[in-house]
């Protein structure tokens, strides 16, 4: 009652007015909600007269707007609720004619959470179980060995509906340890290490669900190379450049470093580059010297240790003078025409405390280097080099003048020495090939010159031998009642395989009334009588009618013949003793 009397004195006395009906106003909207979204319609109360304009405060990140005219609040930018979770806002609403006091109200805007993030989930890997940053070291004589830690998180709801799950639980086990608001920590380690021996390569896979609504799971996958302790080998070199003063004086064989490995290596192998110098035991790893060291003539030696032949290391070693003083040049000899010597820059540095009368001759400047103010003579020059803001570094430089000499190629220091031999060799070779082919090369046209030349010598012999045929065909036919020769060939009366064995017949003349012009060769049709029975190489034969024949066996050398006729015997003996078968002889 008192409310609608006093909106009936304002109203029936004309009063202005401006105010909200509450004091504060609260809203609840989801964090999925879309941008540019109406999401709440706050107006003021006033008389019909007043303009009224509305001004929203506490939006630091601008992520709502207020129609100043209207009233209306729009989601400008995306809200999530594990960010910020509650909005605290004040709306003002003021008359534009600025009559009447300005009201205020406070808006609190609610945000609602929904299982829109998925769990994380965050391993780190112990480095003190780490070699060679990506092997895990376990030990084989215990049962389990820690070796990271896993942390799920979720930042929607709290952790009491989170879970973990591991695929592989013969090799691998997970322990909680604690539980902080929305995050769990577990510590991951190995299981069963005797069995983990057999393979070195293992693949684990991390799954963790919120059991919200929606189902939100998330999964990571990891690989391990995995090595038992008893196989590994920490070498606990901490930097790559270790340096070793000695004193120059020292005995041979004087101990100069220990190896730096731990208590799993074993079968190991120590090797240095400087084995004129200096010697390292190959299994052990201790260094020790070779000589006693002169150090005018060197004072710095650099050595490349190399484990397993593998580089891993250099050590310095420093020739310290009997004063304690430490060297700095690594050439200390140097040899120079006198003719050309102008200056020598001995060290790159500017530390070098100036000299100005060196030897009466030279000078040392600054940045290290020696100079001639005047010619100076033939001769060794010993000079003491000092750095001037190092404490205790003084070293020696020799410098040798000599005349102007030849430079001669000489194969000592020469790496043709070794290539000059081998191509000579080469040579050598190439020559005696090519001596023999030339050589081969004359003996077969030799060759074939002289094929060629019996080639035309056998043709000519050949035409001869076929018109010799013709004549002595003629005379025989007029001279019928001449003595004639038989010739007969028998391969069982050949000595040799590769010969044939023909014998001639001679038979005496017949009285001239037994003489027949058709058939001469009467009582020899036939070697079946000489053939059967091997006769000696000369014998009388008496035939049937009576008269006594001689015959005696040639030998000749079988030869292919291209001719029909049978011409062997006839070439033969016309090449070596014509003479021998007279004009009387024919085949049978």
């Amino acid at each position: 009652m008192i409310i609608i009397r006093f909106i009936l004195i304002i109203y029936f006395t004309n009063a202005t007015y401006l105010y909200f009906d509450r004091n504060s106003y609260e809203i609840f909207i989801n964090e999925s909600t879309k941008i540019y979204t109406k999401i709440a319609l706050i107006k003021a109360i006033s008389s019909p007269s007043i303009s009224i304009q509305y001004e929203l405060y506490g939006d630091i990140n601008k992520t709502f707007y207020l129609n100043s005219f209207t009233g209306e609040l729009i989601l400008l930018n995306s809200i999530d609720y594990e960010t910020i979770s509650i909005y605290k806002l004040t709306i003002e609403a003021r008359s534009l004619s600025l009559i009447i006091a300005p009201c205020f109200t406070e808006l609190i805007i609610h945000i609602l959470n929904i299982n829109d993030n998925s769990p994380d989930i965050n391993l780190i890997i112990y480095p003190s179980i780490l070699y060679k940053s990506n092997i895990i070291k376990y030990d084989l004589n215990t049962y389990s060995t820690p070796f990271a830690t896993i942390t799920i998180k979720d930042f929607d709801e709290s952790t009491k509906n989170l879970n973990l799950y591991l695929n592989d639980t013969e090799h691998f086990q997970i322990q909680l340890i604690r539980e902080i608001k929305n995050n769990l920590i577990y510590i991951l380690s190995t299981k069963n290490n005797s069995n983990l021996i057999y393979q070195d390569n293992y693949y684990l896979l991390l799954i963790s669900c919120d059991n919200d609504q929606p189902l939100l799971c998330t999964n990571q996958t990891y690989k391990f190379y995995m090595k038992s302790n008893e196989y590994l080998c920490n070498l606990s070199f901490n930097q790559k450049i270790y340096i070793i003063d000695i004193k120059e004086n020292l005995p041979i064989k004087t101990f100069l470093m220990h190896k730096i490995t731990n208590k799993f290596c074993r079968n190991i192998s120590y090797t240095i580059d400087d084995i004129k110098n200096f010697y390292i035991d190959s299994y052990t790893g201790d260094l020790f010297t070779l000589k006693k060291f002169n150090r005018t003539k060197q004072s710095i030696y650099i050595i490349n240790l190399f484990v397993n032949n593998e580089f891993k290391i250099n050590i310095f070693i420093r020739i310290l003078d009997q004063y304690g003083n430490i060297p700095f040049l690594i050439n200390k000899y140097m040899i120079i025409n006198q003719k050309n010597f102008l200056f020598i820059n001995i060290f790159n540095s500017t530390l070098c405390r100036p000299q100005i009368i060196m030897k009466n001759y030279f000078q040392l400047l600054s940045n290290c280097t020696i100079i001639s103010f005047k010619k100076p003579p033939l001769g060794q020059y010993l000079f003491n080099i000092e750095l001037e803001q190092q404490i205790n570094h003084q070293d020696t430089f020799l410098l040798e003048l000599k005349q102007e000499q030849e430079r001669l190629l000489t194969f000592k220091h020469s790496q043709w020495i070794m290539i000059i031999p081998i191509i000579i060799c080469i040579l050598f070779v190439l020559g005696i090939i090519i001596g023999l082919i030339i050589i081969i090369k004359q003996k077969r046209y030799k060759f074939n010159q002289l094929c060629c030349s019996k080639q035309q010598t056998s043709s000519l012999s050949i035409n001869n031998n076929s018109a010799d045929d013709k004549s002595h065909s003629n005379k025989s036919d007029r001279i019928s009642t001449i003595s004639k020769l038989k010739v007969y060939d028998d391969h069982e009366l050949s000595l040799s395989q590769t010969s044939t064995a023909i014998y001639l017949v001679q038979k005496p003349s017949p009285p001239l009334s037994s003489l027949s012009p058709l058939r001469d060769d009467e009582g020899y049709s036939g070697s079946s009588n000489v053939s059967e029975n091997h006769l000696p190489f000369e014998s009388t034969i008496i035939s049937a009618n009576e008269l006594n024949e001689q015959y005696r066996i040639h030998e000749f050398p079988n030869h292919q013949s291209t001719s029909s006729t049978y011409d062997v015997p006839r070439r033969y003996i016309d090449n070596t003793n014509p003479p021998c078968i007279s004009t009387d002889a024919s085949l049978v």
